[in-house]
């Protein structure tokens, strides 16, 4: 008899058990993603304030206001003027300051004018307060396919000009390599703002339509701050 109940005996769960503990499982995994994508819009949100920061305290520095002229792209005129100096582009984890042609640097040079120290202090004043908030501070030189009458190559008159900024962010500024991840490069003519971060399809003939103009190069003689946010769970905010 006790060998019989011992052969009866199921030691597997019934099939309804199984499917109970399968769908307990889903809906554990589900939470998770779930939890796991609100923490990734609230962290965009508090990038998007943060980015909105930046750009008051420049613009408040100069005593004007910002202008929202494309999507989420904001012009600053420095001067009064009317002319966007500082052009301001937010994306979801990056932003990139754009310091237009005539505001860092004369023609063809690559020291720093007293206008360009002035703007490359404000911006660099504004950033102090939100290192904490970055992962990487990139900047990038930039020319239009015009050669340069003193330099080899555009390339390095463009690579020369964004260590001059880089210098000048580590020494006048204040931010250190050391502890804030902060490089310069040189794209030289080869990136006019025309043309997409991992843009496949783009050759010689497409970079000489892209500066055929001189309103075109004009906009492509320019320095470029990328700013990487740090997007976890753990980023700070700021009052």
């Amino acid at each position: 008899m006790e060998k019989e109940n011992l052969l009866d005996f199921n030691f597997w769960p019934s099939f309804a058990d199984m499917m109970l503990c399968l769908v307990l499982i889903l809906i554990v995994l589900l939470f998770i993603i779930i939890a796991g994508l609100t923490a990734n819009t609230v962290n965009l949100e508090v990038v998007n304030n943060n980015q909105i920061e930046i750009i008051n305290s420049i613009a408040s520095s100069y005593g004007v206001k910002p202008v929202k002229t494309a999507g989420n792209t904001y012009g600053l005129s420095t001067t009064g003027t009317g002319v966007n100096d500082i052009i301001i582009r937010n994306e979801p984890t990056m932003q990139r300051i754009i310091f237009t042609d005539h505001i860092l640097f004369n023609s063809d040079e690559y020291y720093i004018n007293p206008q360009g120290q002035e703007a490359l202090s404000i911006v660099g004043q504004s950033l102090l307060q939100k290192l904490d908030l970055l992962s990487e501070i990139q900047i990038q030189g930039h020319a239009d396919t015009n050669p340069s009458r003193r330099f080899s190559s555009n390339m390095q008159l463009a690579s020369m000009r964004a260590v001059a900024v880089f210098e000048y962010m580590k020494n006048q500024v204040g931010i250190d390599p050391a502890e804030n991840m902060m490089s310069a490069t040189s794209f030289g003519e080869f990136k006019p703002v025309q043309r997409e971060d991992g843009g496949l399809e783009y050759n010689e003939t497409k970079l000489l339509e892209d500066n055929d103009s001189e309103q075109k190069r004009q906009s492509n003689r320019r320095i470029e701050l990328l700013l990487i946010y740090k997007v976890s769970d753990e980023q700070p905010t700021t009052p």
